[in-house]
């Protein structure tokens, strides 16, 4: 997923683009999340900047030991197939991103506790969370695309 914050868009007509300064955030613990978090702050809060989150979601299969699934009334992409299981993992998936999109890092946490989704950039993304935490409202969270690299196979009839 792509989350981009924006206090005054950086990318309105016209405005230089915003520099880029990757970050890359590997396993680290919730104390370090709100640690960072709070490092990071003050260039959220500055005029032109732009924080883009990038994570695959659910990694679903035998291969990777995870084959939970979530609601399948929630997905919106794989609602209509190609196969339920697509819309049941989307479900799952989704979420995770409404929790993401209120900025709910204990929900989110609660989230990851319960389900065990296997979301590889979980930790940036409570990062994020922690990020936003102080400044409830004056930042949005925006999905900007959702897909699924495998399209599971149609499930045999009786």
């Amino acid at each position: 997923f792509l989350a981009e914050l924006m206090l005054h868009s950086p990318l309105r007509e016209g405005a230089p683009p915003p520099g880029l300064v990757p970050l890359l955030v590997g396993q680290v613990s919730r104390r370090d999340e709100v640690r960072y978090g709070r490092l990071l702050a003050p260039y959220l809060e500055e005029e032109g900047n732009l924080f883009v989150v990038s994570s695959d979601f659910c990694h679903w299969g035998a291969q990777f030991g995870y084959t939970r699934t979530g609601r399948r009334e929630l997905a919106e992409t794989y609602r209509d197939g190609p196969n339920e299981e697509n819309a049941a993992i989307e479900g799952l998936d989704r979420e995770g991103m409404a929790l993401i999109s209120q900025q709910d890092a204990e929900g989110f946490r609660a989230y990851l506790a319960r389900d065990a989704n296997t979301i590889c950039g979980r930790h940036p993304i409570r990062l994020l969370l922690e990020l936003l935490a102080g400044r409830p409202g004056r930042f949005a969270v925006e999905f900007l695309h959702y897909s699924q690299s495998k399209m599971l196979g149609q499930v045999p009839g009786p």
